[in-house]
């Protein structure tokens, strides 16, 4: 059987074939957790909070626009989700492990950082609000672009290019 792409999975389930839904849980359990992983850094919550986004993505599975990408509605999902608990339980955040960051990733690059210059970074994220730590973690480590991120974080690509350009200005100003 040759791989599936998420649009003919996604109408697989949307016409009711649900127990193909193991096959988007495959597909992106890794990488919500990456994705809550560099947002809150707290390793105990996110197989929690993977888990939640999972399960709100097959309940609302059916609301979703086939016209859009899926990658970025599922991370809109695991974004809502994660801030939710933010907001409920305000954990300390220190993102630990940068090592499984893309290495050809341009911010890293720019600043030529070598693996304690890393760690540096990691408390200059920690002092970064969660808007721009989140918009870095989706342009960066998602490799997301500016209109998937305007998606998922429901805003606008040009103010999606203005909080990409703060935050490394503020990611700077701490790292220095």
């Amino acid at each position: 059987m040759t791989a599936l792409i998420d649009d003919e999975i996604i109408a697989r389930i949307q016409s009711g074939e649900t127990e193909i839904f193991g096959k988007i849980i495959d597909r992106y359990q890794r990488r919500l957790a990456g994705f809550i992983k560099k947002i809150i850094g707290n390793h105990d919550e996110v197989d929690d909070l993977v888990e939640n986004s999972l399960v709100a993505a097959y309940v609302n599975i059916q609301n979703f626009d086939t016209k859009k990408k899926f990658s970025s509605w599922i991370l809109r999902i695991a974004h809502n989700i994660t801030v939710d608990f933010i907001k409920k339980k305000k954990p300390q955040f220190l993102p630990e492990d940068w090592d499984e960051a893309d290495k050809n990733n341009k911010l890293f690059e720019e600043m030529e950082i070598e693996r304690e210059e890393k760690i540096k970074i990691n408390k200059a994220l920690e002092k970064l609000e969660l808007k721009y730590r989140e918009v870095l973690v989706l342009k960066y480590f998602e490799d997301k672009s500016y209109e998937e991120i305007s998606d998922i974080l429901h805003t606008n690509t040009s103010n999606v290019g203005v909080m990409i350009k703060r935050a490394k200005e503020k990611l700077k100003k701490f790292y220095e």
